[in-house]
């Protein structure tokens, strides 16, 4: 079975997050960042009408796409402070936010054991005034495309059902070409 190229990969999950997921412009000066997705939802119950609000739940989710060669140890570390240090900005605490995901997804052509134990083992969490402004996870997942693993923190667990989809996809699309 042909191995899936990165460019595959990254199309196929730009046609998956951007159903529900805005693209957001990828920064300068952000290498092996490929893509940016950024989900926004809150959530109200009200009585009677719109201006007696019972209750408001925020959840935002910012997705960051790194493809490389390659993940190793030391570009897990440098992708991940990255996404980090894109995505904490970017979430603002208050009463009614209730949590924020930072996810970094790595599409590779190879990861490195070490590199799968760095993602699987990863956890970061913060939450905001005693979780009383809600709480930031941290959540990751590496794609082994020549092998076809798929690495995920605890976090990320429901990432893996997912990103295995649409890799599965890109095997079909090559098998369809041949």
């Amino acid at each position: 079975m042909p191995t899936p190229s990165r460019e595959q990969m990254l199309a196929k999950l730009r046609d998956a997050y951007t159903v529900y997921f805005d693209e957001a412009d990828v920064p300068e000066g952000a290498p092996h960042l490929a893509s940016r997705y950024v989900f926004y939802c809150t959530n109200e119950c009200y009585m009677l009408s719109k201006k007696v609000t019972l209750w408001s739940a925020e959840t935002n989710e910012y997705v960051y796409v790194f493809s490389l060669p390659e993940l190793t140890p030391a570009s897990y570390a440098e992708c991940r402070d990255r996404a980090l240090a894109l995505g904490m900005p970017e979430i603002r605490p208050h009463f009614d936010h209730r949590s924020s995901f930072i996810t970094a997804v790595f599409v590779c052509d190879h990861v490195t054991a070490d590199a799968a134990r760095e993602v699987a083992g990863t956890r970061i969490h913060k939450d905001f005034m005693l979780s009383l402004k809600g709480w930031m996870d941290f959540r990751a997942a590496a794609v082994d495309l020549s092998s076809g693993k798929v690495s995920v923190n605890r976090a990320a667990s429901e990432l893996k059902g997912f990103l295995r989809g649409n890799l599965e996809k890109c095997y079909s699309i090559e098998e369809e070409s041949h």
